[in-house]
């Protein structure tokens, strides 16, 4: 059977182009410049964006900022984008960036998400990028190799002995050539061999006890109950200055942590969960009923007010201390517990799910100024 390998080349290359293209190629590009809290230019912060517009998150390969902290990504298409800046020391920044190519993009819901315990911000500005750069190395496309008719085969040719001496045999190294045995000399009469003794009778084997039946095991009791470990946790931090903390007054910033406890039944945290929060860390055995939200403030900043809120789907509820929260979905059974030292201020919250087996997220939210004096 015969294949025409020039009609097979040319279908592979009419097939490359469908498995390069990427729906978030594009005309356009943007500039990205990244500066800290003092305006200082921000340099090596890896700069990452993702479209969202078609399904699913692809995008460019990540590029880091230069020495002025600028970043020029370019090949990318019109629509919704999400901009990711991290740098280590510093809070991740993400943003949704409406990308035209001749207009300025347009950013929607900024945030900064803690990492790595820090606090520290970056200011980031998006514009549109004066030319367009390269665009970013698209994933390797598939190149096809021209098959290589195969060379007619050929009858190798013996050679020809040189009228000299005749042609070494080259034997293959797998298998070398036997030189030839010279002939043995006739053998000496071997000398009669010695009767050998009979061999000692063996051991009779000794009869081998039955093995001792094993201990039965004593149940194990079970594990005395823990709370639920919460299926994920962030923290967000919000500033007046960032103008993204609409209840923030001037000056003030705001830390959530957003925890997704599991529904429960229990009667709760108990009457004594103050006195065991005093030394500024979660227990680590809690009733079933019980979870503890927990937030460390650093040094040099002043505490001033707290909020208690459950998010139920994309409803947003806020808490009344020591009452039920709207619709039964829990319960913030006190104020939190303050422990303030040399390091910052720590502030711990017990949160009880109550018996909702609804899915819900229980969010603790601190409220501080810059300042050396505590609350």
């Amino acid at each position: 059977m015969r294949f025409d390998v020039r009609k097979i080349a040319i279908l592979l290359l009419l097939a490359a182009p469908a498995v390069q293209a990427q729906p978030w190629h594009g005309p356009a590009a943007v500039e990205v410049r990244v500066e800290d809290q003092k305006g200082l230019p921000v340099g090596g912060a890896q700069v990452q964006l993702q479209y969202t517009a078609v399904p699913p998150l692809d995008g460019p390969a990540p590029v880091l900022t230069d020495a002025r902290g600028h970043a020029t990504v370019g090949g990318l298409a019109e629509g919704a984008w999400r901009l990711s800046v991290s740098h280590d020391g510093f809070m991740t920044y993400q943003v949704e960036v409406n990308v035209r190519e001749g207009g300025r993009p347009a950013l929607t819901g900024a945030t900064q998400i803690k990492v790595s315990g820090s606090l520290r911000t970056m200011e980031v500005q998006v514009s549109r990028a004066r030319s367009n750069p390269s665009p970013s190395p698209a994933p390797s496309r598939v190149t096809p190799v021209r098959p290589v008719e195969p060379a007619p085969r050929q009858e190798p040719t013996p050679p020809t002995p040189s009228p000299q001496a005749p042609a070494p045999t080259v034997q293959p190294q797998e298998t070398p050539a036997t030189p030839p045995r010279p002939t043995p000399p006739a053998p000496a009469p071997a000398p009669t061999p010695k009767p050998l003794p009979p061999p000692a009778p063996a051991p009779r084997p000794q009869p081998v006890p039955p093995p001792a039946p094993a201990p039965t095991p004593k149940p194990v009791p079970p594990p005395p109950p823990s709370a639920a470990a919460p299926e994920t946790s962030a923290e967000r931090l919000r500033t007046s200055k960032e103008r993204n903390c609409v209840e923030c007054q001037p000056g003030e910033s705001a830390l959530s942590l957003e925890w997704t406890v599991s529904p429960g039944g229990a009667p709760g945290c108990g009457g004594d969960i103050a006195k065991r929060l005093a030394g500024g860390d979660v227990p680590a055995e809690l009733a079933a009923g019980c979870h503890v939200l927990r937030i460390a403030l650093p040094a040099g900043v002043r505490y001033t007010a707290y909020r208690y809120e459950v998010l139920v789907a994309d409803d947003s509820l806020d808490c009344p201390t020591g009452k039920d929260c709207p619709r039964n979905m829990g319960r913030w059974p006190m104020d939190p517990v303050l422990v303030r030292g040399s390091q910052g201020t720590v502030v711990l919250a017990p949160f009880e799910p109550g018996p909702s087996q609804a899915e819900r997220r229980a969010v603790l939210t601190v409220y501080f100024t810059e300042g050396k004096k505590t609350r």
